[in-house]
């Protein structure tokens, strides 16, 4: 198990963490299931430990925050180990969009159905499943690869799918520099860090145009942002992306137009509190492959962690059914 709250980054006190370790021991033991906690000092590194630990056991799991879960999936690509979330995060989008309980003991008494599951030799689900004890499944999911503008294209860059890719969302624009505003809040959580974010940058960014081609066909404008999506929940809980499916082979991408600085209030609100629809101003789009070209420097974000402060150009492909999750099965 790869251990690494979203609070570690803020420089919580260590007493904090020990209490979660000794918490985890704790239900992990209660519910049978063997295990070994490595505490990364860095996401990079907890990359590195998932891909050494994949190699002796069938499942390795994420404890954190959703840039937790990405960097250890992305240690798991092209391995066939199975990834475990228990998300303890500020978000916890990823867990959100494939219905992982968000309550801790509830996780790992999935973790613990999804480990008795592997030992049995199937990945079939049993039948009987509650709150307290749900029911586990093997849910095969996509993952999104990308390049930045001095890197080649990713259909083609193999080599950095290691660091490069994503499970849930990738932010371009707006998105992006609302990730940057939400990370240096470290008293808020969830939906209400993401608006805090929001109400920092709503009045003074600007927009910029873009070229958005997705599977060929081009779009250009004055747009707000661009998000790729692979699930449908970012900033603890906002359904940037209702019809998104992160086993379906597609991204969602949403695009935003530019409305000005009054218009973008309510619409911008609309989508925290309603999700983002099809409208005049907001563009829903299934693809396989994206790219955005910018008019000028903006940040950006990858499943919630920001990956650049001044990129101007992007490309995005969707791997199908690169990544296996414990995941929950039939109610």
């Amino acid at each position: 198990m790869i251990f690494r709250p979203s609070f570690a980054a803020d420089a919580a006190p260590l007493p904090a963490e020990n209490r979660l370790v000794a918490r985890l021991e704790a239900l992990l033991n209660r519910n049978g299931v063997p295990h070994e906690i490595w505490r990364p000092a860095t996401l990079s590194e907890a990359g590195d430990m998932a891909r050494k630990a994949s190699t002796a056991s069938p499942i390795v799991a994420a404890a954190g925050g959703d840039g937790t879960i990405n960097a250890v999936s992305g240690g798991l690509l092209g391995t066939e180990c199975r990834l475990g979330i228990l998300p303890i995060g500020s978000g916890n989008d990823i867990a959100r969009g494939l219905q992982i309980p968000r309550k801790l003991s509830a996780a790992v008494a999935l973790l613990a159905n999804g480990y008795r599951l592997l030992k049995s030799g199937t990945e079939s689900p049993v039948k009987k499943s509650s709150r307290k004890n749900p029911t586990a499944s093997i849910l095969k999911i996509d993952a999104g690869v990308f390049a930045t503008a001095n890197e080649t294209d990713a259909a083609s860059d193999r080599s950095r799918q290691y660091d490069r890719h994503f499970i849930n969302t990738l932010g371009f624009g707006f998105d992006g520099r609302v990730a940057w505003n939400a990370s240096r809040m470290r008293f808020l959580r969830g939906k209400w860090k993401y608006l805090g974010g929001v109400l920092q940058s709503l009045l003074f960014y600007r927009a910029t145009d873009m070229t958005i081609t997705a599977d060929g066909e081009t779009y250009s404008g004055r747009y707000l942002m661009a998000t790729v999506a692979n699930g449908p929940f970012e900033g603890g809980g906002i359904h940037i992306a209702p019809r998104a499916d992160p086993g379906d082979g597609l991204f969602d991408l949403v695009m935003i137009h530019d409305t000005g600085v009054l218009a973008r209030i309510p619409l911008l609100l609309r989508v925290l509190f309603s999700g983002a629809s099809d409208s005049p101003d907001i563009r829903l789009k299934q693809c396989r492959t994206v790219r955005v070209t910018s008019s000028r420097p903006v940040m950006a974000h990858a499943d919630g962690e920001v990956i650049s402060r001044r990129l101007t150009k992007f490309s995005a492909t969707i791997r199908p059914v690169k990544i296996a999750v414990i995941g929950p099965g039939i109610p």
